[in-house]
């Protein structure tokens, strides 16, 4: 839902609260939880009663991940509603046209084309959560922020500040409180630090995972003598195998996530 289609903060929060699954059920208690407030007031101010402060309203676009961008929007809508004045009120609707018309141009140069710049890859292979994430927003139509933080076991602050990042990159998208993944796709090309960092964070993630492992999941390692024309040998076999692979999870259906690391090297 695209916050720049509003003049009215209220109106945007009233449509976001609805948009969201099961209408919005629980939402309004979960933000004032958030706020750190009375239901009661949350409810007060969307009915048109009262207004949020400005650090309130922060606290909104947080609870809500809304963009640099669509913040920066929704504070100025508040400030319009609290401003003591008519000039002061006309001041700001200049401002918020001026903002309008700025988010037209903007979402005509962004395409699904565009490349992490190097500072969004540096963020996004910081963590392996922010891929983690980025390919479950594919399983089962979206998902919901609470079903992220329930999924990874993070706090929503963390959550928010992944989601935040993955949506202003268009690696992901936000409709209806669900977040899908989006047109844009990462790439880096070997010997890439970003790339060891990639790497790197999925190992760990698999160290760790070996101490809970499953039946039905596997994991193996072996330091073994070969010659080297049979290591060329297991190396295109690997190969074949990472080709059928990507072959199969291709045409397979988004239901659940997992992760693959296979090394071969000499030691």
């Amino acid at each position: 839902m695209a916050i720049f289609d509003f003049n009215d903060y209220k109106a945007f929060l009233k449509a976001e609260v609805k948009s969201r699954p099961k209408a919005g059920r629980g939402e309004l208690s979960r933000l004032a939880e958030h706020l750190d407030v009375n239901a009661t007031m949350v409810s007060q101010v969307i009915a048109g009663d009262k207004d949020f402060t400005l650090e309130q309203a922060k606290k909104v676009c947080s609870f809500f991940t809304l963009s640099k961008l669509d913040t920066d929007y929704f504070l100025l809508l508040v400030q319009i509603e609290r401003a003591g004045t008519q000039d002061l009120k006309n001041y700001f609707r200049e401002k918020r046209d001026e903002m309008k018309k700025e988010s037209l141009q903007i979402s005509k140069r962004i395409t699904s084309e565009r490349k992490l710049t190097d500072l969004e890859r540096s963020i996004f292979y910081s963590s392996s959560l922010y891929s983690a994430i980025y390919i479950f927003s594919s399983v089962d139509g979206g998902q919901t922020i609470e079903a992220i933080i329930e999924k990874f076991d993070i706090p929503r602050p963390r959550a928010q500040e992944i989601l935040q990042f993955l949506v202003s990159t268009g690696m992901c998208t936000l409709d209806r409180g669900l977040y899908h993944m989006g047109q844009q796709s990462t790439h880096v090309e070997k010997g890439s630090p970003f790339l060891i960092k990639h790497h790197s964070n999925w190992r760990v993630a698999a160290i760790q995972k070996s101490e809970s492992l499953s039946d039905e999941e596997l994991m193996f390692t072996a330091n073994i003598s070969l010659s080297k024309k049979d290591f060329a040998k297991v190396r295109e076999t690997l190969v074949k195998i990472i080709q059928e692979i990507s072959e199969t999870v291709k045409d397979s259906p988004a239901e659940e996530i997992a992760n693959l690391n296979i090394d071969l090297f000499w030691i």
